[in-house]
């Protein structure tokens, strides 16, 4: 399988000043966005109506706390926006923050359909402004080493990706399971296999009694050789974010919530190909050292980078509007069978 060779996403050194940004949206992982922009020097103001969110984080890093967003867009002050709003409000805050002059960074993902998607592609454009999309993983310097390995040919050609995002999480009523958690998977899965999927099959489960799927089982076919599987669910009663690669001549293992020693596993030649039948060899695996470099804070320098007029973002409207195809197949192939739980294996 040919790929590209991988875009540097490391931010380029810049003399200037950091941009002035606007955080949207102080919720869970909004405040996490604020915390990092502030070390960066970059957070001038977070906005969001619900005060009693902004106003301790404005206080404690020492920016301004509004509530109204169209305030914020018509400040001559601020030359980019960071939107962490829910995701279903992100196509009209990226447009009418683009239509305002703003460069935008906007959390995953891009939008809830392909219409709307193309629509703030178009307009950033049109405007030449940047946007960025949140594919965090797309920054891991774990990920990144990953992906240089499978591109130095150490597993071999890619057979097949596994990626399971399971956690005891937050139950959303504004989007599923899928939209919530799998912009991660699906960026990251076709990162390494180069291009679209041929079919896509999936199931879902509704047991939360919230009205939306808690849990997605997804399988991607890639051509004749090459397949890929991802689980998301944020009512698993552990946490687990493992993606696993196989190749012809190896195996990659980047399991984010093991301890650093075990993040990042490399698996030589585990097939012996020797007897009459192959036989599979066991091994602790080689563990990978990478960049020790806080995601969020590159994926963050990344976008600061892009608005000062550095390198356009790994992220961008030609990398996300991909992902939210495939995740929109995924629910369209889960729709069309009943939402259900996998069957359970004989014991």
């Amino acid at each position: 399988m040919t790929r590209e060779p991988m875009s540097p996403q490391s931010p380029t050194p810049a003399a200037s000043p950091a941009p002035a940004v606007a955080l949207i949206g102080c919720g869970r992982w909004g405040r996490n966005i604020a915390r990092a922009l502030a070390g960066l020097g970059a957070l001038k103001v977070v906005a969001d109506p619900a005060q009693d969110l902004a106003g301790p984080i404005a206080r404690d890093l020492g920016v301004d706390a509004v509530a109204d967003t169209a305030a914020v867009l018509a400040r001559s002050d601020i030359d980019a926006v960071a939107i962490a709003a829910p995701a279903a409000r992100h196509a009209a805050l990226v447009r009418a923050a683009l239509a305002a002059g703003k460069h935008v960074f906007v959390e995953k993902p891009l939008a809830l359909t392909l219409a709307d998607a193309e629509a703030c592609a178009e307009a950033a454009r049109a405007s030449g402004l940047t946007l960025m999309v949140g594919h965090l993983l797309q920054y891991h310097p774990a990920f990144r080493r990953l992906v240089e390995v499978v591109e130095e040919g150490a597993i071999g050609a890619v057979r097949h990706v596994s990626s399971h995002r399971l956690n005891p999480g937050a139950i959303r009523t504004e989007e599923t399971a899928l939209f919530s958690l799998a912009p991660h998977d699906v960026s990251m899965v076709l990162r390494l296999c180069g291009r679209q999927p041929d079919r896509i099959s999936a199931m879902s489960a509704t047991i939360s009694g919230a009205g939306l799927a808690d849990a997605y089982w997804a399988n991607l076919a890639f051509g004749d050789a090459v397949t890929a599987h991802i689980q998301v669910s944020w009512l698993s009663p552990f946490k687990e974010h493992k993606l696993t690669v196989l190749g012809d001549a190896g195996a990659l293992v980047f399991e984010d919530t093991a301890p650093a020693e075990r993040k990042l596993v490399l698996y030589r030649d585990p097939i012996d190909r020797s007897g009459a039948a192959p036989a599979y060899r066991k091994s602790d695996g080689e563990r990978l050292a990478f960049d020790a470099a806080e995601p969020l804070k590159a994926e963050m320098s990344a976008f600061l980078d892009a608005v000062r007029g550095g390198r356009a973002p790994a992220t961008g409207p030609d990398e996300a509007i991909p992902v939210l195809a495939v995740l929109r197949g995924i629910e369209d192939a889960a729709a069309a069978r009943p939402s259900a739980a996998p069957a359970r294996e004989a014991a």
